[in-house]
């Protein structure tokens, strides 16, 4: 199963957006998963009917599935943060908008199990040099509730017997999740990142280790990452 994840800057016009979202689904993934998608962009999703999708109006995480392989099961928006403050000098306006996942139950037709796939975006700025930043503790704080609140939705999804993919940009390079392994394992050392020059915040978590794993370059900030993952 090759499954991809791409943070589609939201600073991009309608036009960019399309051509960074083609040349992720060029590569024909299975299951998609975009991040700061907003509902400005729902019709160029309708160009790509290949694909069922499902793209709530508040989030940004949007996940398509190849419709010749899955049925939709049923889908839920699940909140990861609240309004809350963030530190000093970070943001330009110090309030943090509330956060949530995207989570989405396919009937995977060809094994004919149910598969959870759970879209996220964490919160960013809270990382340097490897480890938490020490000078904004609120966005630290922030980010480990998100982080809890994410643990849990997929603890559930296993303990309910669903094949779990967890797929996002955690703003966070080294982020693991309990239960599922990360698309980077093994691969940690590699030079190139998802962002910047070595960052890997973007992955795909599944239960077992990505056989391959591929960046793709578009105009947003982010690489889109795609990963081969056995099936179930």
């Amino acid at each position: 199963m090759l499954v991809a994840t791409a943070n589609i800057l939201d600073r991009l016009d309608r036009g960019r957006a399309s051509e960074a979202l083609g040349s992720v689904l060029e590569h024909g993934p299975d299951l998609v998963g975009l991040q700061e998608w907003g509902p400005t962009r729902r019709r160029i999703l309708r160009i790509h009917d290949a694909y069922g999708w499902v793209a709530p109006f508040y989030g940004g995480n949007v996940v398509g599935f190849r419709r010749d392989r899955f049925a939709l099961l049923g889908h839920h928006l699940r909140l990861v943060g609240k309004v809350g403050l963030a530190d000093r000098g970070a943001r330009p306006v110090p309030v943090l908008p509330p956060r949530a996942t995207t989570l989405v139950r396919l009937l995977d037709r060809s094994t004919g199990t149910a598969t959870s796939v759970i879209d996220y975006h964490l919160v960013p700025g809270v990382q340097s040099r490897g480890s938490y930043r020490a000078d904004r503790p609120l966005l630290v704080r922030r980010h480990r509730s998100e982080t809890r609140a994410l643990e849990r939705q997929v603890a559930r999804r296993l303990a309910a017997g669903d094949a779990v993919i967890a797929l996002g940009d955690s703003n966070y390079d080294g982020f693991e999740l309990p239960g599922l392994v990360s698309a980077w394992a093994d691969r940690r050392d590699d030079p190139v990142g998802t962002l910047g020059s070595s960052r890997k915040v973007d992955d795909v978590f599944a239960a077992t280790p990505a056989a391959a794993v591929t960046l793709v370059r578009t105009a947003s900030d982010h690489a889109a990452v795609l990963a081969e993952r056995p099936d179930r």
